[in-house]
């Protein structure tokens, strides 16, 4: 599928979610499972912060409840061409506009039996509430998923209303996850089961949270995220959960950049950038000063 039917937009526009075939070959599909596991296995990026456990203390001193991995295409560069790649940049322009921009991919397990449930979020919770954000999350399934193995689930409209209150899961703000503390109604919830090579996307505003995995088989997803330029909120607002996160990949990435890391940072990230105009080019020169300047001051 390259692009959504005019039905299809209308109801992403009001759910704030849509499940939908790719039409990527079985192959594709699995070739696509087989790289992300491997790449786990491997423990790849965990040194510099890309690899985490968003339901643990992330020291490494237990067995990882649902490992993460950042950016996966800078250690398996084959990921850039993927057919996945480009369904879900042709539909993100189709849903944003042309000057949509890619802006992360991210690999999510759910290991078997021992699984942890995705806490119900929005995904603007991470970010500088002093920014508006449009972008679109593309949830790639590599397995059949349904409520036996952690589907996603969402909050039909949600995407409407303002990001809702935010705090850590067991008020650890040592827990990479967000966990949205109040202002919703779980009945009105719905679960979105797909079968492998399905996809569901979501905006960055879309309350949404999954199950554990107690099944037998880990559940795997890919995640590309695409949007366009943020820009400057006309309202203000506060996200106070930001400055109470201290998390331990954090200052694993903190320390690798220190050392070094900062400049293989800026040069895997240069696959990212897509000059369509010059605001977007300040946008992505401006982001990489932050970057050089806030190790700077942390140093």
């Amino acid at each position: 599928m390259n692009r959504l039917d005019a039905a299809m937009v209308d109801r992403f526009r009001a759910d704030g979610f849509l499940p939908f075939d790719t039409g990527l070959p079985a192959g594709d599909v699995a070739a696509l499972r087989r790289t992300l596991m491997g790449l786990h296995s491997k423990k790849v990026g965990f040194e510099e912060g890309a690899l985490f456990d968003a339901m643990g203390v992330d020291d490494g001193s237990a067995p990882a409840r649902f490992p993460q991995i950042l950016h996966p295409r800078s250690f398996a560069p084959e990921l850039v061409g993927h057919s996945f790649y480009h369904v879900a940049r042709a539909i993100a322009e189709q849903l944003l506009g042309s000057e949509v921009r890619f802006k992360a991919d991210i690999s999510l397990m759910k290991p078997a039996r021992i699984g942890e449930a995705t806490p119900w979020h929005q995904d603007e919770a991470f970010q500088d509430p002093r920014f508006d954000y449009d972008e679109v999350s593309f949830w790639l399934a590599l397995q059949p998923v349904d409520q036996t193995n952690s589907c996603m689930a969402y909050l039909p409209g949600s995407h409407h209303g303002s990001v809702l209150p935010h705090g850590f899961p067991g008020g650890d703000s040592r827990i990479h996850a967000l966990e949205c503390i109040g202002g919703f109604d779980m009945r009105d919830t719905v679960a979105c089961p797909v079968p492998a090579g399905w996809c569901v996307i979501h905006t960055g505003r879309t309350l949404h949270g999954a199950g554990p995995n107690p099944s037998d088989g880990d559940r795997m997803a890919y995640v590309l995220i695409f949007d366009r330029v943020p820009t400057p909120t006309r309202a203000a607002r506060e996200f106070p959960w930001r400055a109470e996160h201290r998390t331990a990949r954090a200052q694993r990435e903190m320390a690798w950049r220190r050392n070094g890391g900062l400049l293989v940072h800026l040069w895997r990230q240069r696959t990212r950038m897509r000059v369509t105009n010059v605001r977007t080019l300040l946008f992505d020169i401006r982001r990489a000063a932050r970057a050089v300047r806030n190790l700077v001051l942390t140093d």
